[in-house]
């Protein structure tokens, strides 16, 4: 799969078992701090608001990830709808595939109901990503 962006995520500590086995859980941060840097990267967050919320995520296990490992995880939109928009990760050591994982996110109002996709958000995605308009 193709990706134009990848970022470090350090493993932590706590992400690990007594094993020094990444946690199953830990993924969904990492994958979580990539989606903050990838947006970041657009230059579309501003401080600390994300104008989204995660809706549903699938995440598929390849390999254990172990302590003291560099990981990378890569991501990206895959579609974008009226309010919601999909997107991909790899989670990766080197040339390993950890972990794949797609989730559905959706734009949300003060009120936490769903919202459209804001124009400049819609059009820094579809250039990056060279997606249709």
């Amino acid at each position: 799969m193709f990706f134009r962006f990848a970022a470090e995520v350090p493993l932590r500590w706590v992400d690990v078992d007594s094993a020094g086995v990444v946690n199953n859980a830990s993924y969904l941060s990492l994958m979580e701090q990539s989606r903050y840097l990838y947006f970041q990267h657009l230059g579309l967050m501003q401080g600390h608001h994300v104008p989204f919320v995660l809706a549903e995520t699938t995440v598929k296990f390849l390999r254990p990830g172990l302590l003291g490992m560099r990981v990378e995880v890569a991501a990206r939109v895959a579609s974008l709808g009226t309010s919601s928009f999909a997107m991909e990760y790899e989670v990766r050591a080197g040339d390993l595939v950890l972990v794949t994982a797609k989730a559905a996110l959706v734009f949300v109002d003060a009120a936490r109901k769903p919202t459209p996709i804001p124009a400049d958000w819609r059009a820094a995605v579809q250039q990056f990503e060279q997606l249709p308009g």
